[in-house]
């Protein structure tokens, strides 16, 4: 990420450098991950996911570290409905295997 700039979504930086150093694993299929733009595939790089699927972006509240794989397989969906496709199924992905802040983010949405 730029330093001192945030995101395009205009996330503060300071604020997703703390998420980054808080999520070092996947918060969804718990994989270690490299920094996007790193060497190796793409679907282990270190992306920013919005756990809400509709705007406002801007919250670092409602922001998680997530593998590349994870964040283009939910896509727009909601939680529920990602829960419940074969990439969910087949990595034992559910609202009780996910890290802490997205079941936080889970019991307040």
């Amino acid at each position: 990420i730029m330093s001192g700039m945030g995101d395009r979504y205009g996330l503060p930086a300071d604020a997703v450098q703390a998420v980054r150093e808080r999520d070092q694993a996947c918060v969804y299929c718990h994989k270690q991950m490299v920094p996007s733009g790193s060497a190796g595939p793409r679907s282990d790089w270190a992306t920013i996911e919005h756990l809400n699927h509709e705007p406002p972006w801007d919250d670092p509240t409602t922001i998680a570290i997530c593998c590349g794989s994870c964040n283009s397989s939910r896509r727009d969906q909601t939680h529920a409905e990602w829960f419940e496709t074969e990439y969910c199924k087949t990595r034992n992905i559910d609202r009780h295997t996910v890290a802490e802040p997205v079941r936080q983010y889970l019991g307040h949405a």
